[in-house]
């Protein structure tokens, strides 16, 4: 599964104009502490399969500050809110999105969710632009994904998500 995700983020760097040397943007990221639970799965659920229409279904494309949006946001909500380790986070959320591009008509049913997901998160307080900032940025999210992920190891409760 995690080649799932190396092949989204190789896929997401080769378009647009990369601000640091492997191409990633860093955007102000939204608040999401006011999902848990099931609305935090829900959501994640969303966002992950908007990352990955957007970024295999001709027409839905989006640019490397959305981009970064999405994936950011995916973290959160997988780390933060959910306090998923890493497989468990790729095993539950990007494999059935990878496996959804399978069936005949994903991309037209879920492309449209593309915006509506990023326009749920610009509303959470995100952007769709890059901060001016992007060195003392990048200090900042490495800082957060790396507290976020050692939280969510240390919490390594048994994950309970459901499928749909």
């Amino acid at each position: 599964m995690g080649k799932r995700i190396a092949m989204v983020l190789a896929a997401a760097m080769l378009c647009g104009t990369p601000a640091l040397a492997d191409g990633k943007v860093f955007v102000q990221l939204p608040d999401l502490s006011s999902y848990s639970g099931t609305q935090a799965e829900d959501f994640l659920r969303r966002v992950v399969l908007a990352n990955v229409v957007s970024s295999n279904c001709a027409g839905f494309g989006i640019s490397d500050a959305e981009w970064s949006l999405l994936t950011d946001s995916a973290d959160l909500l997988a780390y933060g809110r959910l306090r998923l380790d890493t497989d468990s986070y790729d095993d539950a959320f990007y494999g059935p999105a990878f496996d959804a591009l399978d069936a005949p008509g994903t991309c037209e049913t879920h492309g449209p969710d593309v915006e509506a997901v990023l326009e749920e998160l610009v509303r959470h307080g995100g952007a769709r632009e890059p901060l001016p900032d992007q060195e003392g940025a990048y200090e900042e999210w490495r800082a957060l994904m790396d507290r976020l992920q050692a939280e969510a190891g240390a919490a390594s409760a048994p994950v309970k998500v459901k499928t749909k």
